[in-house]
């Protein structure tokens, strides 16, 4: 049997594995479960709706941050997009919010940069632009649909008045101040998921 050189064996240790896949899988799957949860409370009243990402991002930058640290392989926050992303289809969201989340795991991938070369920062900025992916794939299609969208909305089983909620809350300037709450939220977000893992986590070997 052929031995692997050094070089080789380094590029070996840097593809992902089965495990690697199981792992991002299941993470995956927790990272979606923590935004749903959100989602469901604050989707109670339109006016909160668009604030799903936003705090659901403090939490979820804790499991984001761990998947990056427990796979630090190139690929590995894509597929974590996709699977989410995936996993929204499944759930019933219109087919924007799987998209930004899909786009978001490779705009993700690609500030975390290469393993080696990855630090707390990239990390949380690679979270932070994951989660207004995520946002702006929702509200994007009030942006291309106007008010159609509350159309879309009855159509999946809530209020016309609801709909037209979600779509003046984006139209108007709720819409900016949504924006840039995502984006502070999932930095703080990011770096609480920083010193979590590196005070519980890194202890322990993971």
């Amino acid at each position: 049997m052929k031995k692997m050189t050094i070089s080789e064996a380094s590029q070996d240790r840097s593809r992902l594995n089965p495990k690697d896949f199981v792992f991002i899988a299941v993470f995956g799957v927790l990272l979606f479960l923590v935004f749903m949860i959100f989602s469901v409370v604050l989707s109670l009243n339109a006016s909160t709706s668009w604030f799903t990402h936003s705090v659901g991002a403090l939490f979820a930058g804790t499991v984001f941050m761990y998947l990056a640290y427990r796979v630090p392989k190139r690929g590995a926050l894509s597929i974590m997009g996709i699977i989410v992303g995936a996993a929204g289809l499944l759930m019933g969201m219109f087919w924007s919010g799987p998209a930004g989340i899909v786009v978001g795991g490779v705009v993700a991938d690609l500030i975390a940069g290469a393993p080696e070369k990855r630090t707390k920062t990239r990390l949380i900025l690679a979270f932070a632009a994951f989660t207004f992916c995520f946002w702006f794939g929702h509200i994007s299609l009030i942006l291309i649909m106007g008010n159609a969208y509350a159309d879309m909305c009855v159509a999946s089983g809530t209020t016309h008045e609801y709909g037209m909620t979600l779509v003046n809350s984006i139209l108007g300037p709720m819409g900016i101040v949504t924006g840039v709450v995502t984006i502070a939220c999932a930095l703080l977000g990011g770096f609480i998921g920083t010193k979590v893992f590196s005070k519980h986590f890194a202890k322990l070997g993971v």
